[in-house]
């Protein structure tokens, strides 16, 4: 194998996502920001359900694509599974310290965010394009 390719098609994966978190964050800003002039408890609402999404993402990217030379599948799984656990584990943790919390908070934002986020995932991935 050579040694040149090793980590390269990890790289792209890692770029493209990083870029699709990016995105998301944009689309965060944005949204709530519009909303702000409409519904201060909606677009507060709407930053924490984001920030409920991207953290344990962010999180969960960083421990995947961390480097990983001469790793063996079994190990790679097993620390693919144990991310996704604390993911899944951050994100119960942030819902429920927003929901205990944050009074007023505004439920159907928050979640209307975190599923648009989650929805721009699906169609990032696809579509976004990285330097090779």
């Amino acid at each position: 194998m050579n040694p040149n390719l090793i980590g390269k098609r990890s790289d792209r994966a890692k770029a493209r996502y990083f870029k699709v978190l990016k995105y998301q964050l944009g689309i965060l800003l944005v949204l709530s920001a519009v909303v702000v002039v409409i519904d201060f408890v909606a677009a507060y609402s709407m930053l924490i359900g984001g920030l409920i999404y991207l953290t344990p993402n962010t999180y969960f990217a960083n421990k995947h694509f961390k480097k990983q030379i001469e790793r063996s599948a079994q190990r790679t799984l097993a620390e693919l599974y144990a991310s996704q656990i604390w993911k899944v584990a951050l994100m119960v943790i942030s819902f429920s310290l927003a929901f205990m919390l944050v009074k007023p908070i505004s439920v159907f934002s928050l979640f209307a965010m975190l599923i648009l986020l989650q929805v721009s995932y699906l169609i990032l991935q696809f579509s976004v394009k990285t330097d090779s």
